[in-house]
C-alpha cells in the first residue's frame, strides 16, 4: 500500500519521508512511494557509489505499465544529461567524484518523457506546465531523488497499478513497442513480461517492480 503525504516539498530532501525500502536487503539504494488526492511521489537514496554514477548520469527511471493492448508504457526519466553535456564533461576536471555526479545532475536540461497522454514524448523542460517535477542532489556521498507525477496523467488500471522503478543502465532502449514477437526480451525496461534470466548473486539490483494499489 502506497502511504498518504501531505505538503511534500519537491527538493530531494526526504524530510517528509518516515522511512525508505531497502532494494532486496542490499543495502546499496532505498525507495518509497507515497500519494495525495493529486499526486504520487516517489523518493529514492542511493548509498552504492556504482549506482549513484549510473543514476548521475543515465537517470532515475519511473515505467508505469500500460493497461491498454497497443499503447507503449509510461516513462519518465531525471537526470537527464544529454550526449553533448556527457562529452564535454569528459574533458573537464572535477575535485572529487561526488562533485563529477552532483555536475551530471544539475547540467541536466529537462526530463525525458514517453507515453503520456496529454505530455509531447521527449525532452521536456524543467519549468513546465504538466505538474511534472523532479530534483536530485548529492549530499554527504549520498544520492538523493524526488519526484512528482499528478495522477491526472497516468494510465493505470484502477485501483492496481503496475510500475518499475529502477536506475537506468543507458544501455537499454528507453522505448520500445509493445508489439513483441514471443521469446525476445525488451530488456531490463522493454515491455516483455516473461520470467527474467538468472540474477548472479554479485549483480546488483537496478530496478524493483511494484504492484500497488493507488487511490
Amino acid at each position: 500500500m502506497i502511504q498518504s503525504l501531505s505538503d511534500i516539498k519537491i527538493d530531494a530532501d526526504l524530510g517528509e519521508w518516515d522511512t525508505l525500502r531497502n532494494v532486496e536487503d542490499e543495502g546499496f539504494w532505498f525507495y518509497q512511494l507515497a500519494q495525495d488526492p493529486s499526486n504520487l511521489y516517489v523518493a529514492v537514496r542511493i548509498v552504492n557509489p556504482m549506482i549513484q554514477h549510473l543514476a548521475a548520469k543515465n537517470g532515475v527511471l519511473l515505467t508505469v505499465q500500460s493497461n491498454k493492448k497497443n499503447r507503449d508504457d509510461i516513462q519518465f526519466l531525471f537526470p537527464y544529461p544529454d550526449n553533448e553535456v556527457k562529452r564535454a564533461m569528459m574533458h573537464e576536471e572535477h575535485d572529487s567524484d561526488g562533485a563529477y555526479k552532483a555536475a551530471l545532475i544539475n547540467r541536466s536540461r529537462g526530463y525525458f518523457v514517453y507515453g503520456f497522454r496529454t505530455v509531447p514524448n521527449g525532452l521536456l523542460s524543467l519549468e513546465n506546465g504538466y505538474g511534472l517535477q523532479a530534483k536530485a542532489r548529492m549530499d554527504d556521498g549520498k544520492l538523493y531523488y524526488e519526484a512528482v507525477i499528478p495522477k491526472s496523467l497516468l494510465d493505470y488500471t484502477i485501483p492496481v497499478a503496475i510500475l518499475k522503478l529502477g536506475i537506468y543502465d543507458g544501455l537499454t532502449p528507453l522505448v520500445s513497442s509493445k508489439k513483441i514477437t514471443p521469446g525476445r526480451s525488451g530488456g531490463m525496461y522493454g515491455p516483455y513480461r516473461g520470467r527474467p534470466a538468472p540474477r548472479s548473486k554479485d549483480k546488483l539490483t537496478l530496478a524493483v517492480l511494484l504492484e500497488t494499489k493507488i487511490d
